[in-house]
C-alpha cells in the first residue's frame, strides 16, 4: 500500500491526464508543455519519495532549466534579447513556431519553478518549505482570479487553463502531506517567521497586477495615439490635396476653350506625382463626357471618350451638381470605370460670363489610397483594413497572431467618411511592453524568500542565545552555589558546629601566624564536672551551656583581640597574642567570673564554673606542644586545687621539644 505522501502525488496523474486530453493540438501547445513538466515534477517527487534522488533531481534540473529559460523570456528587456531572437530560437524547435506559442503562462511558470525547489529542497523548513508552499498557493489563487477575469485583452498569458492548476495543486497537496509534519517537530515559531514575508507576497502580487494593468493600458494608449496620427496624417494629405486641386481647376478659368491633352498632362503631373493614392485627373466637357485625362496609361485610357451620365449612374449627382450647379460634387464609394473601387470628385470650371466650361474630376482610388496608407506602417507588424461601414474596400493582415486592440481611426476622404482598422500583432506588443512588472513580481517573491530566511536564522540565533544565557545563567548559579558551599565546608572545618567558635585547626593555624608575637598568652578553660550536667540534665542542656560559654568567652577575649575556641568536648582554649602574663590572668578571671554568674546551674542548683590555665611565653620560638603542655599542667593544677580557679604556670622565655 503506497505511503499518504506518494499516495496524493500519484492523484495529480489524474488532472495532468485530463488536461493532456483536452488539448486541440498546436494551438495549445503552451497549455501542453506546462503539463508535461508538471508531469516531470509529479515523476520527480515520487522518485524522491521512492529514494531515487538522483534521478529525481535530474529530472527537476531538466525542468528547471526549462522554465528559467521561459521566465528569462518575460523578465529579459527587449534591449537585451529582442523578441525577434525568441522567435528565432523558436523557429529552431519547429518551422513557424512563435515564442507565444509555446511559452507556459507568467504564474504557471513561478508555481513550477517553486515546486522543482521544493522538491529538491525536500520542502525543509531550513530552505524555506513553508513560504515556498504558500507563495505556490498565492499564484495559484492569483491564476483563478484572473481566470474570473477579463483576459482578452491581456498581452502576457499570465494564468493556465484549469487542469493544469489543478494539477500544480494536487501536486502542492502532496508535498505538503510529507512536509508538514516534519514542521511541527523543528520547534520554529513559524507564524512569527513566516507573517512579513506573506505580507510581502500578498503585497508583490497585488503590485504586480496593478503595474501589469497601467502598463498595458499605457501601451494600448499609445497604440492608439500612433493610429489616429497616421489617420489625421492621411485625412490632412486628403484634404491638401483637394485645396490644390481646387487651385488647378481655377487654372483653366483663364482659358475659353477646353485643354489640350499636353497642357493638361503639363498642368497635372505635379499635382499626380505628389498625391500617389490619384488614380487620374480628368477633364469632363458638359455633356460628361472624358476628354483629357493624367496619366495617360492602359487603366486610364479605358475611360476616355465615356460618358459618365451613361456610363456611370452612381456619379450621375455628383457630375450634374458639377456641370449644372456649379458646385463641387463627389460621389460616395463606387466602382470607376476602371474597375476598382473610389472616390471622385468633381470641381467645376465656370468662366467669367458662368459658362461652364466643364470639370476636373479627381479620381481617389480606395485600392492606391490602402497601399498609401499600408506603406505608412509595418505591414508584417500590423494589420490595416478600411472600410466604409460593414463593407471591407481593403485590408492587409500579416500571418503572424495579431495582439487584442482593435483601433478603430475616422477618415475624411475630401468629405467621405472611411474607417480604419489598426491591429497591431501581439509580437510587436509583447516587443513594445515594459518589463518591470514582471521584474518586480520576481524581484517582490525572491525578497520574501530572502526575508524568510534572514528572520529564520534571526529565530534560531535569537533560540540559541536564550539557551546558551540559560547554560550561563545556570552555570554561573552553580558555580555562586559551589563557592558557597566550599567557604562553608571551609568555615565547618576551622570552626565548630555547636558553638560557631573556632575549632582546634583554627586555632593552631592562629597561633602559628601569631609565633613572633611577644609576650604571647595561651589560655586554656575546662568546664568543671560537665559530665553530670549530661548525666542528670541531658545532653540538649549541655549542649546549651556550651553555647552560653563560648558566646562568653568569645565576648571577654575578642575584646583583647584575642581568638577564643572550642578545643574538644568541655575544653575551650585562647589565644592572646601581645598579652602578658598579669593581663591573661586578668582575662582569665573576668571570663571565670562571668560564667559564674551567667545563671547557669547543676541540677542541684549548684553554679556552673571552670577551671583555667594560663601560659606566657615572653622570649625565644614557640613550640606549640611546649606551651599547650605548659597551659595544660596549669589547668590541671587548677583542678587539683578545688576548680573555679586560675593558675598560671611559669612565665616561659625559652623553651626546648619534649
Amino acid at each position: 500500500m503506497l505511503p499518504p505522501a506518494s499516495l496524493v502525488v500519484s492523484l495529480a496523474i489524474a488532472p495532468l491526464t485530463l488536461g493532456l486530453l483536452s488539448q486541440d493540438g498546436a494551438g495549445r501547445l503552451h497549455e501542453l508543455l506546462t503539463l508535461c513538466l508538471a508531469g516531470m515534477l509529479i515523476l520527480a517527487q515520487l522518485l524522491m519519495l521512492w529514494g531515487a534522488r538522483a534521478l529525481a533531481k535530474g529530472l527537476v534540473s531538466i525542468v528547471l532549466f526549462t522554465l528559467v529559460l521561459v521566465l528569462g523570456s518575460y523578465v529579459l528587456p527587449e534591449y537585451w534579447v529582442p523578441m525577434a531572437i525568441w522567435d528565432a530560437l523558436s523557429h529552431g524547435l519547429a518551422a513557424g513556431l512563435s515564442l507565444e506559442a509555446w511559452r507556459p503562462a507568467l504564474l504557471a511558470t513561478l508555481s513550477l519553478i517553486l515546486i522543482a525547489v521544493l522538491i529538491v529542497t525536500r520542502s525543509q523548513p531550513a530552505r524555506g518549505g513553508p513560504l515556498l508552499s504558500i507563495m505556490v498557493l498565492c499564484l495559484l489563487a492569483m491564476q483563478q482570479l484572473l481566470n474570473y477575469t477579463n483576459l482578452e485583452t491581456s498581452l502576457i498569458r499570465a494564468s493556465a487553463g484549469t487542469w493544469t492548476t489543478l494539477t500544480i495543486a494536487v501536486l502542492l497537496a502532496g508535498l505538503g502531506v510529507s512536509s508538514v509534519p516534519s514542521w511541527h517537530s523543528r520547534a520554529v515559531p513559524l507564524k512569527r517567521v513566516l507573517s512579513p514575508p506573506l505580507f510581502l507576497v500578498v503585497l508583490t502580487l497585488l503590485l504586480w497586477h496593478h503595474q501589469k494593468s497601467i502598463t498595458e493600458q499605457g501601451l494600448a494608449h499609445q497604440t492608439q495615439a500612433q493610429a489616429q496620427q497616421l489617420g489625421d496624417r492621411l485625412t490632412r494629405e486628403i484634404q491638401d490635396h483637394l485645396a490644390a486641386v481646387e487651385r488647378f481647376a481655377s487654372i483653366w478659368t483663364l482659358f475659353d476653350s477646353p485643354p489640350t491633352q499636353e497642357e493638361w498632362s503639363r498642368q497635372a503631373e505635379p499635382y499626380h506625382r505628389d498625391f500617389r493614392f490619384l488614380l487620374n485627373m480628368a477633364f469632363v466637357d458638359p455633356d460628361s463626357h472624358i476628354t483629357r485625362v493624367h496619366p495617360i496609361n492602359e487603366i486610364n485610357r479605358q475611360a476616355l471618350g465615356a460618358r459618365l451620365f451613361d456610363a456611370q449612374p452612381a456619379g450621375r449627382e455628383a457630375v450634374s451638381r458639377a456641370l449644372h450647379e456649379h458646385r463641387i460634387g463627389r460621389t460616395e464609394v463606387i466602382m470607376l470605370l476602371q474597375g476598382v473601387p473610389g472616390i471622385i470628385h468633381y470641381l467645376p470650371i465656370t468662366l467669367e460670363d458662368e459658362r461652364i466650361l466643364g470639370a476636373v474630376a479627381m479620381v481617389i482610388s480606395l485600392p492606391v489610397l490602402a497601399e498609401r496608407l499600408f506603406s505608412e506602417v509595418d505591414t508584417q507588424a500590423i494589420g490595416l483594413a478600411l472600410s466604409q461601414g460593414d463593407r471591407t474596400l481593403a485590408s492587409q493582415f500579416p500571418e503572424i497572431s495579431l495582439g487584442p486592440w482593435q483601433h478603430e481611426i475616422l477618415l475624411d476622404v475630401a468629405g467621405t467618411p472611411l474607417g480604419l482598422t489598426v491591429q497591431p500583432s501581439h509580437a510587436q506588443l509583447i516587443a513594445r511592453l515594459p518589463r518591470h512588472p514582471v521584474v518586480s513580481l520576481v524581484t517582490g517573491l525572491t525578497l520574501a524568500y530572502l526575508l524568510y530566511l534572514v528572520l529564520l536564522g534571526y529565530t534560531r540565533l535569537e533560540r540559541r542565545h536564550r539557551q546558551v544565557h540559560a547554560a550561563n545563567t545556570g552555570l554561573r548559579r552553580e558555580i555562586r552555589t559551589r563557592n558557597q558551599l566550599q567557604k562553608e565546608i571551609e568555615w565547618l572545618a576551622r570552626h565548630d558546629e555547636l558553638t560557631k567558635l573556632p575549632n582546634r585547626r583554627l586555632f593552631m593555624e592562629t597561633l602559628e601566624a601569631n609565633a613572633e608575637a611577644r609576650p604571647l598568652s595561651v589560655m586554656i578553660c575546662d568546664v568543671d564536672h560537665f559530665k553530670r550536667i549530661n548525666d542528670h540534665q541531658g545532653h540538649l542542656i549541655g549542649d546549651r551551656y556550651l553555647k552560653r560559654l563560648g558566646n562568653i568567652g568569645r565576648e571577654v577575649v575578642e575584646m583583647h583581640g584575642g581568638l577564643f575556641a572550642r578545643y574538644g568536648g568541655e575544653e575551650f582554649v585562647a589565644c592572646l597574642p601581645r598579652v602578658d602574663t598579669a593581663q591573661a590572668e586578668s582575662i582569665a578571671e573576668t571570663l571565670r567570673h562571668r560564667l559564674q554568674e551567667s545563671g547557669l546551674s547543676h541540677h542541684d542548683g549548684q553554679r556552673l564554673t571552670a577551671s583555667f590555665g594560663v601560659v606566657t611565653l615572653q622570649d625565644g620560638p614557640l613550640e606549640i606542644a611546649t606551651v599547650m603542655q605548659a597551659a595544660d599542667e596549669a589547668l590541671y593544677r587548677a583542678k587539683a586545687a578545688g576548680r573555679n580557679q586560675v593558675r598560671t604556670a611559669p612565665t616561659l622565655s625559652v623553651i626546648e621539644s619534649p
